[in-house]
């Protein structure tokens, strides 16, 4: 680890708000294009959260956690292949007939309860010097998304 993870909670704390609240306005009955752009920042967020917890980057949950922590997040799982090509580029796996699947965007809400629960695993895994942190960082996120619950 080449970073002290007390500088990481701040920007975790933000991916999870934005997550939670963009999450959230994928229930709502937005028109066109606020509903795209709410599902877009949902996925993007949902993704590097997914790869948080999987330690898939140099950031990981087992940093912040008293021992290992891989939450099983079996629909992004599912999906994760589809959501990638759309998300990344534009490229041609994303016209195969094949390889496309129809989305409707009725998966966000399994979704958002998924991470939900994770996130409430991961809270009760955090270190016990760096809870303070994280509650402090969620209360402060609270205050500007104050239609959600964080």
């Amino acid at each position: 680890m080449k970073y002290d993870p007390k500088d990481a909670i701040p920007h975790i704390v933000h991916d999870y708000a934005y997550l939670i609240a963009s999450g959230t306005d994928t229930q709502r009955p937005h028109p066109h294009p606020f509903n795209h752009y709410a599902e877009r920042t949902f996925l993007v967020h949902y993704r590097t959260m997914a790869e948080f917890f999987a330690g898939k980057r140099d950031v990981r949950a087992e940093h912040f956690t008293r021992g290992a922590f891989r939450p099983s997040l079996g629909t992004w799982k599912g999906w994760e292949p589809h959501i990638q090509s759309h998300l990344m580029h534009l490229t041609a796996g994303r016209m195969r007939m094949k390889s496309r699947r129809v989305w409707h965007g009725n998966t966000n809400k399994p979704m958002l309860q998924e991470f939900r629960a994770a996130w409430n695993e991961f809270l009760a895994e955090v270190k016990d010097d760096l809870r303070p942190i994280f509650d402090q960082e969620i209360d402060k996120q609270r205050n500007d998304f104050k239609c959600y619950e964080l």
